[in-house]
């Protein structure tokens, strides 16, 4: 991933693959727990700033592929905040998959 544009008021899932940093292959994820946070700063000290949270739902296991969808009210926004996917596996280790913008530009239907 890199930046992910949606529109205001959109709620299809942002979809993930997890690759290998090593190989480029995709990594198979059952047993892994997933979490999306959105925040008003790239590096926030505390909650303070934080917009929502979404828990990922595993698409396809084995090719590494998860969805992230927001509630109508969650996508309720116009503007560039940030995101970072977290990763839990099945032993407990958590990585940080990705860390970058976020931007919901706004539409015309309301």
């Amino acid at each position: 991933m890199t930046t992910i544009h949606r529109f205001r008021g959109d709620t299809r899932p942002d979809e993930c693959t997890v690759f290998d940093k090593v190989t480029g292959q995709p990594v198979n994820i059952d047993g892994c727990t997933f979490l999306m946070t959105l925040d008003q700063k790239r590096n926030p000290v505390g909650d303070a700033t934080r917009l929502y949270q979404v828990v990922g739902q595993i698409v396809d296991a084995a090719v590494g592929r998860v969805n992230f969808t927001p509630t109508a009210e969650q996508a309720n926004r116009v503007g560039t905040v940030y995101f970072d996917i977290q990763m839990t596996d099945s032993a407990g280790v958590v990585s940080t998959l990705e860390l970058d913008p976020y931007v919901f530009t706004q539409d015309i239907t309301k």
